[in-house]
């Protein structure tokens, strides 16, 4: 059979949905290198994004369920297409089979990205998922930590993607309900070092 040059394999490649390139990489082992490789992957979702039609998009969305009580709470994740809302056709929003799922556990989408998923479960928690794959990575213990009186202080956290340094971060802030202006501790996780750090001389009004 004619051997296809490489840039159209590419081109063809990149406008595959992930499922279906999942199943490609079984055709060869130059396949599966191609389809592992950084700059394909970042090809990949080039195409994605510039897709006018968001074929390959979804939303996800946190679903509470009160079974009568308040101490009887189910937590669950669904996810629907975006091409279904935009053209009002039927939607059907099916459960996702997230890590560490318990519906007895609050879940909590912190952010997405590139595909990715950064999943807070029970608060404390901090998962990177992605769903397409099938893959996860539970993050290192070493985040910001409630030390005073839990009562007023929380939590929050944010996930970007840094593209001057190509990795993925996720923020973590304590704050104290009385002095939301004034965060008590700022630590930044990076998916390169896979490893958390203090910000200093954190900015008021942060």
């Amino acid at each position: 059979m004619p051997t296809l040059p490489i840039e159209l394999i590419v081109e063809i490649l990149s406008r595959l949905p992930v499922k279906t390139l999942l199943k490609f990489r079984c055709v060869s082992k130059s396949w599966l290198a191609l389809i592992r490789s950084p700059e394909f992957v970042k090809t990949h979702l080039n195409v994605s994004a510039k897709n006018k039609d968001y074929t390959h998009h979804r939303l996800v969305l946190t679903e509470t369920i009160n079974l009568f009580s308040s101490f009887n709470i189910q937590y669950i994740l669904r996810d629907c297409s975006i091409s279904s809302l935009r053209n009002n056709s039927g939607i059907e929003a099916s459960d996702l089979n997230y890590p560490m799922k318990n519906q007895q556990q609050s879940v909590c989408v912190v952010g997405s990205v590139n595909g990715l998923i950064c999943l807070a479960i029970k608060d404390t928690d901090l998962v990177l998922w992605n769903p397409s794959i099938r893959l996860f990575k539970n993050l290192p213990d070493s985040g910001p930590s409630v030390t005073g009186d839990y009562h007023f202080d929380s939590c929050i956290y944010g996930f970007g993607y840094d593209e001057s340094n190509d990795d993925y971060k996720v923020v973590g802030v304590l704050w104290n309900r009385y002095k939301l202006w004034h965060p008590l501790e700022v630590k930044i996780y990076s998916l390169k070092s896979n490893s958390w750090r203090s910000m200093d001389d954190i900015p008021d009004g942060l």
